[in-house]
Order: structure tokens, then C-alpha cells, then sequence
């Protein structure tokens, strides 16, 4: 499943997301990951989440995000959540351009039984319409 947090820059969106994770975090029976572009977040999340800070992989596009995800997958079969900050922001595309970006994390989620949540810097009416059916 695909859960996207979505509104204009400044609303809210990393708090909530960051609650969401500690949430989940709390009440998983498998490991949850947090992926940003930043490492400022550590301090707020559940000392039980994996945060990774994906820059310090140099991951800076659809397809290595997209592999850096697999790759975590694969090689630990107990995530059960992965929660996203700013995925365009990380990969540097716009959101018309994000849609095979959707449709593989959706196909990760189905194969492995992943959740994603994922923040997007935009209001509903400026949300491509791939990405409505993850609200």
C-alpha cells in the first residue's frame, strides 16, 4: 500500500509523517525506515526506526532511489514500513515525471508486503492524477 501526505510547502507535512512513523514504529511487528535528504530528523524519530539519510549513498535520482529501496528490501526481509520525506525533492524530478516511481514502489509493496507513505510539496488540485488513488 501507498499512503502519499500531500500540501504546500510549509504545512506540516514532516511533522506528520514523522508521527506516523513513530506511531507504526511502536506497534510493528517488523522494521520500519524513515528516508530523507536530511539527517536533522534522528532526534525526533523512535530509536527503533532505521533513518537513513540517503544522500550519504549518493542517491540522487528515480532509479538509484528506486534500487537503494530493493536493495534494503532484499537484503532485510522484516521491513514492514518505509516512509518517504520528499521523494521528489530527493530524486530532483517533477511530479508528472514520477509516475514509474509509483508504479514500482507499488509493485515493491505487493511483492514484499511493504507499506510506503511518502510526503509530497504540493495541494490536491496540483497532484498529478496517477498519484490520487494514494490518498
Amino acid at each position: 500500500m501507498i499512503t502519499i501526505i500531500y500540501g504546500a510547502k510549509g504545512t506540516g507535512k514532516t511533522k506528520t509523517i514523522l508521527a506516523k512513523c513513530n506511531d507504526d514504529a511502536r506497534t510493528s511487528s517488523g522494521t520500519v525506515v524513515f528516508l530523507t535528504d536530511t539527517s536533522k530528523y534522528s532526534t525526533q524519530l523512535d530509536l527503533s526506526v532505521r533513518m537513513i539519510d540517503v544522500t550519504q549513498y549518493h542517491v540522487t535520482g528515480k532509479l538509484t532511489l528506486e534500487s537503494f529501496i530493493e536493495g534494503m528490501i532484499a537484503a532485510n526481509h522484516d521491513i514492514k514500513s518505509v516512509y518517504i520525506d520528499g521523494a521528489q525533492r530527493i530524486t530532483r524530478e517533477d511530479l508528472a515525471s514520477m509516475s514509474d516511481f509509483y508504479s514500482q514502489l507499488e509493485f515493491m509493496s505487493i511483492d514484499n508486503d511493504v507499506n510506503f507513505t511518502l510526503t509530497v510539496s504540493a495541494p490536491l488540485e496540483d497532484l498529478p492524477d496517477f498519484m490520487k488513488k494514494y490518498i
